[in-house]
């Protein structure tokens, strides 16, 4: 859902309205609020019955693009101004939908298509993150499905390069060099849903974005690379994931209220 911007601030809109203790008994807001953030995004394709493996016993599956194929991304994110502290973090995502579903993608231009269908939402897969409050706080508060430590996880955004390096558990992840468009977009107001997956425990829930989104084909210039070493490398390795779209996502701004069905998780 998109709205355009109006005078009130995102987070006005969105106040803070207690405070959760984690397990560690660091203290936390809710919601989740983060003030500055820089993201890259890759969209690529990747073999949808491999990915039906990897989801197999999840109640969402990967909605199909056509060709054998499903939409995963990838998101590299600095976060200097959270809730949680400033971290840095590799997510991996699928789109997905509780029953099968096709919407075709007939270009890279158009891998973002499927999530403006209704039936459409994006399962957090794995989450990889370099600091412990943030993973803490998205375990016991939404069930995201963070690596439970602490892992090297570097990334620098150096005009006009995203750079990043990623390892789990002292094995290669990911690394690549992904130089991000620098025309100026308009800034957008907008609402993401996502779900996490049943790793930790399930949750539905909305983030609110305020953001300026450029993109431009993966191509020229641009290096990516997965490592087998990492489990998380080979499931990817074997989907044949390609990024072929960049998404760059500047001083983005959004706030993640808790989960819709947080009174269902308490119960």
């Amino acid at each position: 859902m998109q709205m355009p911007l109006s005078e009130s601030s995102l987070f006005d809109a969105y106040p803070s309205t207690e405070t959760y203790e984690l397990s560690s008994g660091a203290l936390c807001s809710i919601p989740y609020v983060c003030r500055s953030a820089d993201m890259v995004v890759l969209y690529g394709p990747a073999d949808i019955e491999a990915a039906r493996s990897l989801l197999a016993g999840q109640r969402y599956q990967p909605v199909s693009i056509g060709g054998g194929q499903c939409a995963v991304s990838i998101w590299v994110a600095h976060y200097h101004d959270t809730s949680c502290g400033p971290y840095k973090e590799f997510i991996v995502t699928f789109m997905v939908s509780l029953k099968p579903l096709e919407v075709a993608v007939h270009s890279p231009l158009e891998l973002l298509q499927p999530l403006s269908h209704p039936d459409v939402t994006t399962l957090c897969y794995k989450l990889i993150l370099d600091e412990q409050i943030p993973i803490d706080f998205g375990r016991e508060v939404h069930g995201h499905a963070k690596h439970p430590s602490p892992q090297p996880v570097h990334i620098a955004f150096s005009e006009p390069w995203c750079q990043f390096e990623v390892a789990c558990e002292g094995k290669k992840l990911a690394q690549g060099r992904v130089r991000y468009p620098q025309e100026p977009a308009e800034n957008q107001r907008i609402s993401i849903g996502f779900v996490t997956p049943k790793e930790v425990f399930q949750t539905r829930n909305v983030m609110h974005f305020e953001m300026e989104s450029r993109l431009r084909l993966f191509g020229e210039g641009d290096v990516f690379s997965l490592s087998s070493e990492s489990t998380l490398g080979r499931a990817l390795v074997q989907m044949r994931y390609t990024p072929q779209l960049v998404q760059y996502l500047p001083d983005v701004r959004f706030v993640m209220p808790k989960p819709l069905n947080w009174h269902g998780r308490e119960g």
